[in-house]
């Protein structure tokens, strides 16, 4: 068991600086450094691609944050409507896929007469599981994704006394292998268009269902969190990507 401990800050004068922040911006600047590395490797841009990588994350914060009040506060958002422009109190991890993911459809078709869309989507899939895993250490280290009672050894005591899963904590071990993988496919051969954004959506999908059985405090629709909703739909999206990828593969082959 790990004893609770609130996560580490550092006071500047009016700023707070938590470990949280630090490591989501850790994993963002990790993931762009190997998408800068990568790009030249594949015959694409570097700037094009951190351009394309930098409004995928801005826009989806801001999705992050519009889901997490909509779907995971909807009392909260009704009772104060200006709430919605908060977009530093609360996000949700799906949210920003969407905002991601509607980033990628419009840089796909701006694309088309290049036909390099999905080739640059696929390098900004490949550095992902890199940053995620050191965002997901942050949500451990705020201990914000409770889950229930266990003797996992693990686990964490949480503020009402009980020992918990750390979901965030849950999540990064998980994700740690992924990052190998994703490194190791990376080094061989060539790919098909869309591969990695497929196998980061279907990697992720069921571990994330699996892991929101164990939610604590969640919002729950017809018996099912919203992250549940979520990885089915990005099970069927990524089953539908590889099997693009696929085809194309055999194509250039």
């Amino acid at each position: 068991m790990i004893p609770y401990f609130a996560q580490p800050t550092l006071h500047l004068g009016p700023i707070t600086i938590h470990a949280f922040g630090v490591l989501v911006a850790t994993g963002i600047l990790l993931a762009l450094r190997i998408i800068r590395k990568r790009a030249p490797d594949l015959g694409l841009d570097p700037v094009l691609a951190e351009r394309l990588a930098m409004r995928m994350i801005i826009v989806g914060f801001i999705g992050a944050h519009i889901v997490d009040r909509v779907v995971y506060f909807p009392r909260e958002l009704l009772a104060n409507p200006l709430s919605i422009l908060y977009v530093w109190q609360g996000i949700s991890s799906f949210g920003g896929f969407v905002g991601g993911i509607g980033v990628a459809i419009w840089f796909v078709r701006s694309q088309r007469a290049s036909g390099l869309g999905w080739r640059y989507l696929d390098l900004i899939a490949y550095a992902f599981p890199f940053a995620w895993f050191f965002g997901r250490l942050g949500c451990a280290c705020a201990f914000d994704h409770p889950g229930l009672e266990t003797h996992f050894f693990l686990a964490e005591r949480y503020t009402d006394g009980v020992v918990r899963h750390n979901l965030g904590l849950d999540e990064a071990i998980y994700i740690l292998p992924l990052v190998g993988l994703f490194y190791w496919l990376g080094r061989g051969k060539p790919r098909g268009p869309g591969f990695f954004v497929g196998l980061l959506a279907l990697a992720y999908a069921p571990a994330r269902f699996l892991l929101d059985i164990l939610r604590f405090v969640d919002a729950r629709y017809f018996g099912f969190t919203p992250g549940q909703y979520g990885s089915l739909a990005l099970a069927v999206v990524g089953i539908l990507i590889m099997r693009r990828a696929h085809r194309l593969a055999l194509a250039q082959a």
